[in-house]
């Protein structure tokens, strides 16, 4: 665990988020109890990335929270000229988001209130990137539409795939992560594999 605990360490002395927002969540948020954990430096910086690698236009987040990986996608599209659709269901984290999103001077994204699920049956298919965060038991029920939300070549990438792994962990939700894997892997519009990033990222692209 030592030798984990120098490689996070090690990974996260190169990673500045250049936001002063982004900062202020991720101090906030690790004295609450009451809102998900932020997306950890190192996955906040990939996300970032592959927003530019793509070069994408479209990206949907399921799962916004109080808005701290959207921030890191929302640096990224600065630069392509994107746009982010982001959904949440609970109503005080969209208006923290929503508050977030002003305060760092966005206007290119669409934060959305509602049923993950509900929102996803009424989107234009063609986002260039999906992000995968919402609850875990909706991993594999919604993962058919967002394959199909998806254009080819695009990415989708899950967050937290590795719960089942870790019995410390939300040890229940480790059965939908883990059925999510097996159903990704298996799927033959898609080439998938697990990077070991915070609680695991599942990059899936679509043939």
């Amino acid at each position: 665990m030592e030798e984990l605990n120098n490689e996070i360490e090690y990974m996260r002395s190169f990673i500045e988020s250049g936001s002063a927002v982004i900062d202020g969540i991720a101090s906030s948020n690790n004295s609450r109890n009451d809102v998900q954990p932020q997306v950890e430096p190192e996955t906040g910086r990939f996300l970032e990335l592959m927003v530019r690698l793509v070069n994408a236009k479209r990206v949907l987040e399921l799962g916004t929270s109080n808005g701290s990986s959207a921030l890191w996608i929302l640096k990224a599209l600065e630069h392509t000229g994107g746009h982010l659709v982001t959904v949440d269901s609970k109503e005080r984290l969209h208006e923290e988001a929503l508050k977030n999103f002003r305060t760092a001077g966005y206007s290119n994204v669409d934060a959305v209130f509602g049923d993950a699920a509900e929102v996803a049956a009424n989107l234009e298919p063609g986002f260039d990137i999906i992000f995968q965060d919402c609850g875990k038991y909706l991993y594999p029920q919604l993962f058919d539409k967002t394959v199909a939300l998806l254009r080819r070549g695009g990415l989708l990438i899950a967050d937290d795939t590795l719960f089942s792994l870790n019995s410390g962990v939300r040890p229940n939700l480790g059965r939908f992560t883990d059925e999510y894997n097996r159903i990704a892997f298996g799927s033959s519009d898609l080439l998938t594999s697990i990077i070991p990033l915070g609680h695991g990222l599942t990059v899936s692209f679509k043939l």
